[in-house]
């Protein structure tokens, strides 16, 4: 397992490390791939663009630690296909140690 972690793979390699998300306003286009495959943690705003359902009734583009989420106990690997399936690479995960595991 400590072999996934240093590759910081796809899938289920992530498990139990992702820490921090952000999504890039200015790449979101509003496909809402990102709602489907997770949609307790995004939704869409009123410019269409995604946005994290945080603790609280925050929603933003983050920086949002998983900790704050509104569902933090959603698995990695829905969190990680999550992200990979915006296709315009929109949102950054990021683990632990602050190291970018997508895009």
């Amino acid at each position: 397992m400590a072999e996934a972690k240093k590759s910081g793979g796809a899938g289920s390699g992530a498990a139990g490390k992702i820490k921090k998300m952000v999504i890039n306003r200015e790449l979101c286009i509003g496909a809402a791939s990102c709602v489907v495959n997770a949609p307790s943690v995004y939704e869409l705003d009123g410019e269409n663009k995604a946005v994290f359902l945080q603790k609280g009734g925050v929603k933003n583009s983050g920086p949002a630690d998983r900790p704050n989420l509104e569902d933090g106990a959603l698995d990695d690997e829905t969190l990680l296909m999550a992200a990979q399936s915006c296709p315009t690479k929109a949102i950054t995960v990021y683990d632990e140690d602050g190291k970018q595991l997508y895009p």
